[in-house]
């Protein structure tokens, strides 16, 4: 899948809380969407398509290399996005 980014000339960036469902935006070099599930809307990682998280050095130990997710003061970029997909198989 190809994901192709246009950022809004001297866009700035917002709080995560402010972003409405449908939504898309930039956060450590990543593309997320706001959505919503049961009435509680929540910020999803396009790339893995999970709960976005910040990303924090790996720990094998724990066997896990994320950590939080973001909280809405998060600082992040809006984003226009377009994806362009094709079914295979």
């Amino acid at each position: 899948m190809a994901i192709s980014v246009k950022r809004v000339k001297n866009e700035r960036g917002v709080e995560l809380g402010s972003l409405k469902v449908g939504d898309t935006f930039m956060y450590d070099n990543r593309v997320g969407v706001m959505v919503e599930r049961n009435g509680h809307a929540f910020a999803l990682d396009l790339t893995t398509c999970t709960n976005f998280r910040k990303t924090i050095p790996a720990r094998p130990w724990i066997g896990q290399n994320y950590g939080e997710e973001l909280t809405p003061s998060t600082i992040v970029l809006p984003v226009e996005i377009e994806m362009t997909y094709r079914v295979v198989g």
